[in-house]
């Protein structure tokens, strides 16, 4: 077999071997169950079928190796006078082939990992509902804090209409009948089907919720400011992948909290206050209780699809 020959099969089985390596590695993180590490789960059905789409193409390499193996010839060029086969340049083809090999490679070899402290510091953890909203709004509209209505700063009375309690526009209606649902409540807690919009909601009409009783469960974040007797509820909700997750989370006040450590899972409850940190004012927890737990399956959480016909519809 000439060189040529030999290139253009080496470069076809390479092909074949990183193609098959992606759809092997999707495979893997579905058996595993790791696959929600690193996707949102309304996008683990278009990855499944991509690994489909790489088998296919993997078919396709590996064809055309056994056609040169055994016709013993190189592909047939077209005839518009540009070469469609491997360089003739060893290094050129190992450097192409590795930008499709090294990920696949790095992918099996690397440990799963959860996002944390060290990402969140990066990007900032998100301690108001409405922040993280316009975050992922790029531009549209998104939740604001209900403006021109003496009763959204008001301390909230017996008899009061809810409808003035929780002002709403076309875009926080939805936010204001939920609101309406959490106020009636003795216990607020924060689910894990509604975390962001939970936490959204809280900091929309957060002078209604002050004394409220909240329990939420996350990850220890510290960050320069907040003292020893500070630290942050986090989790990172994904929309779509690890890509574009954002820490949100939920300033806390503990007299013990230098006894945490970050990253470290637990289960907070206690009273919803205000206080100002980096100048600005958000919510504020004073933990009555701290317990340590463990980190669960999924430690993500999602927006909710069905949140604006469920509460506004």
């Amino acid at each position: 077999m000439s060189k040529p020959m030999r290139s253009s099969l080496i470069h076809h089985l390479v092909r074949a071997a990183a193609f098959a390596g992606y759809a092997f590695f999707i495979v893997h993180l579905v058996r595993s169950g790791s696959i929600g590490l690193y996707i949102a789960p309304r996008m683990e059905i278009y990855v499944k079928l991509s690994a489909l789409a790489l088998y296919a193409a993997a078919s396709c390499q590996a064809y055309q190796a056994f056609r040169i193996w055994i016709d013993g010839s190189k592909e047939a060029d077209c005839d518009c006078g540009h070469a469609h086969g491997p360089s003739p340049s060893v290094w050129k083809n190992f450097l192409v082939n590795g930008l499709f090999v090294l990920p696949v490679v790095l992918g099996f070899l690397m440990p799963d990992a959860t996002l944390g402290s060290s990402l969140a510091d990066k990007k900032g953890m998100a301690l108001g509902g409405a922040e993280i909203a316009n975050r992922w709004s790029a531009g549209d509209a998104a939740p604001q804090r209900p403006d021109g209505d003496a009763s959204a700063d008001a301390t909230p009375t017996e008899g009061i209409d809810p409808d003035n309690l929780f002002p709403a526009d076309e875009y926080t209606a939805a936010h204001a009948e939920y609101g309406k649902r959490l106020y009636k409540m003795e216990r607020i807690a924060v689910q894990e089907n509604l975390f962001i919009e939970t936490l959204t909601t809280l900091d929309l009409y957060r002078q209604r919720f002050v004394g409220k009783t909240v329990e939420i469960r996350g990850f220890v974040y510290r960050e320069e400011g907040m003292g020893t007797d500070r630290f942050a509820v986090g989790r990172f909700a994904m929309n779509c992948c690890s890509a574009d997750s954002m820490p949100y989370g939920l300033l806390t006040e503990w007299p013990e909290a230098s006894r945490l450590h970050p990253d470290q899972w637990v289960r907070v409850s206690g009273k919803l206050t205000t206080a100002v940190f980096n100048g600005d004012e958000v919510l504020l927890l004073q933990a009555e209780t701290v317990e340590e737990i463990e980190a669960p399956e999924s430690p993500y959480v999602y927006p909710n699809a069905g949140f604006d016909e469920d509460f506004a519809g």
